[in-house]
């Protein structure tokens, strides 16, 4: 696995635990910040924003997410998990867990 694969597996798991803590969204989607995700994926601090950005990039390619940025470069993107991702963490972490509603 290439370090951009990698760092997308890692974005898509972060976007998931998102997804789960924001309380499973219907539609899917969650704002995110690059720069956040690059700080808790210890990216380095010169590159993590292009390797993020990158993993996105790919995530999107794949049709894991779909991304847009409402507000324009540099805010918070709107990240939509595709249905099979939220199939898999439904089911992997089940539907009844505290606080969060399917």
């Amino acid at each position: 696995m290439d370090d951009t694969s990698d760092i997308a597996s890692r974005v898509e798991m972060l976007l998931v635990l998102q997804w789960l803590d924001e309380g499973r969204p219907h539609d899917g989607a969650v704002l995110f910040s690059i720069a956040t995700a690059a700080a808790e994926l210890d990216l380095s601090a010169d590159e993590g924003l292009l390797e993020v950005m990158g993993a996105l990039s790919l995530l999107q390619e794949t049709r894991r997410v779909d991304v847009t940025w409402p507000r324009g470069p540099g805010a918070e993107g709107r990240v939509c998990l595709a249905e099979g991702i939220r199939r898999d963490a439904r089911h992997l972490f089940g539907d009844d867990l505290p606080g969060l509603s399917a």
